[in-house]
């Protein structure tokens, strides 16, 4: 299963999830990219594993904290681990976003 897949199935029970960007309706929902994919294991001359670190983005009109917990405990089940976050405010929008970085380290297939 592609990284991509991989998280769209973690998260798809939230909210809208789109790869870089969401051009639906809704006012809660989740974007998401790769922003490093390097090997993490050589053997052999052969890439084992691959390490991903990804961003996630919630954007919501209202409160994020249970979004964000939920997609925490998401990737986690899935063998991701959270790197750093950061939160934000769009003044214009009035949309607050929360920014989740973590890491995946999968075997390749």
């Amino acid at each position: 299963m592609s990284i991509k897949s991989t998280i769209i199935n973690a998260l798809k029970l939230y909210v809208p999830v789109a790869f870089h960007h969401y051009t639906g309706s809704e006012t809660t929902y989740i974007t998401f990219f790769t922003y490093n994919e390097r090997s993490g294991l050589i053997a052999d001359d052969d890439e084992k594993s691959t390490i991903y670190s990804i961003q996630i983005d919630l954007y919501s009109k209202g409160n994020l904290e249970t979004l964000e917990k939920q997609v925490k405990d998401a990737l986690k089940k899935h063998g991701f681990r959270r790197t750093w976050g950061m939160e934000l405010y769009d003044i214009s929008t009035k949309t607050y976003r929360k920014n989740l970085s973590f890491r995946l380290n999968k075997p390749v297939e």
